[in-house]
């Protein structure tokens, strides 16, 4: 039987990839990654046997994502619903309150009892939330942690390697910061097991390298931008030989509004996590120095790869995807939220 003709744009839907890179791996323009490579090998051999992970009849699929969580969740919340619409996946979409273990706990309830064929969440250090996946786990539900996984669990998780994360961020506010006066850390997900891992990565650094630093704590409640404006405003009138702040979360907004109030007086290195159209911004106009950059589109493809693969065991290595180091020299400028998928 002839092989069926595939166009560009069917393999790069497959493959999960630009046209513009499919074009460069079939037609040697230019360099690409083994993995974009061997991602359209496979996609390409997929859609001439018949079998496109575009046409997988696995069930329902459950999102769980925190809502008021600021853009990076709104563009992975995006994200997941492009890539289950590609596939042809029934994706349903949920959003709990913000870092609310019964909230997210009522959810995980519901999706079970509605014969849910997989569930993807961002998870939280609770002893509620570990009882329940048991439940899930006995029945069989595939589960997979995006974003922020658990601690000594064996659940599948896909993002940043958080403590990593956490040590190039000290990494970079070490060479721009020549001052080195106190840093403060300014964190709020206390039930996020990534964040601890990055603040902890962060102060080993520091530890290992700038032993004299004084490391200051700035702890939200709930990783809320108004409440950290208010904290490092408060922190900043007292201790204007700060040389740096960290943003561990979600309080990059309020900190910047806060530190603004004092450039005149003093110059903070700022590092904070996930390019949006916020912190483009505040990159392009000197505010922050550095983002620690998690591709959403591509924490959405894992996980959904899991579920629609026949192993579906726990590959840590596989799931992680790579830290990217953003300042205003090497934007890219795709972040628009309203033209994500135009």
């Amino acid at each position: 039987m002839q092989k069926p003709i595939l166009r560009l744009r069917e393999i790069a839907r497959e493959a999960g990839l630009s046209l513009a890179t499919v074009d460069r791996v079939l037609n040697g323009r230019g360099h690409t990654s083994e993995r974009a490579e061997k991602k359209i090998r496979e996609a390409i051999i997929r859609l001439e046997c018949g079998v496109s992970l575009n046409q997988v009849n696995i069930g329902p699929i459950d999102i769980i994502l925190p809502k008021n969580a600021g853009l990076s969740t709104e563009y992975l919340a995006k994200y997941f619903k492009n890539s289950a619409s590609r596939r042809g996946i029934d994706l349903r979409l949920h959003f709990v309150n913000r870092l609310d273990p019964i909230d997210l706990q009522n959810i995980l309830e519901k999706c079970i009892e509605n014969g849910s064929a997989g569930i993807a969440f961002q998870a939280l250090e609770d002893v509620r939330i570990r009882s329940i996946l048991l439940d899930a786990l006995a029945k069989g539900i595939p589960l997979v942690t995006v974003v922020s996984g658990l601690s000594s669990s064996s659940l599948n998780y896909v993002g940043l390697d958080n403590r990593a994360a956490g040590r190039t961020a000290a990494y970079m506010m070490s060479a721009l910061n020549h001052s080195m006066g106190p840093i403060a850390v300014v964190w709020g997900g206390h039930l996020y097991h990534g964040h601890e891992e990055r603040e902890s990565g962060f102060r080993s650094y520091f530890r290992n390298f700038e032993v004299n630093t004084e490391i200051v704590d700035v702890r939200c409640s709930q990783d809320d931008a108004d409440e950290a404006y208010q904290l490092v405003n408060a922190l900043l009138k007292n201790r204007q030989d700060l040389s740096g702040i960290y943003c561990i979360g979600g309080g990059i907004i309020g900190t910047v509004k806060a530190v603004e109030n004092f450039r005149n007086k003093s110059r903070c290195t700022i590092v904070g996590h996930n390019l949006t159209s916020n912190t483009r911004d505040f990159l392009l106009q000197d505010m922050v120095d550095v983002i620690i950059h998690q591709d959403m589109r591509q924490i959405a493809d894992k996980a959904l790869d899991i579920f629609c693969s026949s192993d579906k065991q726990n590959n840590i290595y596989n799931n992680l995807v790579p830290i990217e180091i953003i300042t205003k020299e090497n934007i890219r400028d795709i972040i628009d939220i309203e033209n994500l998928f135009k």
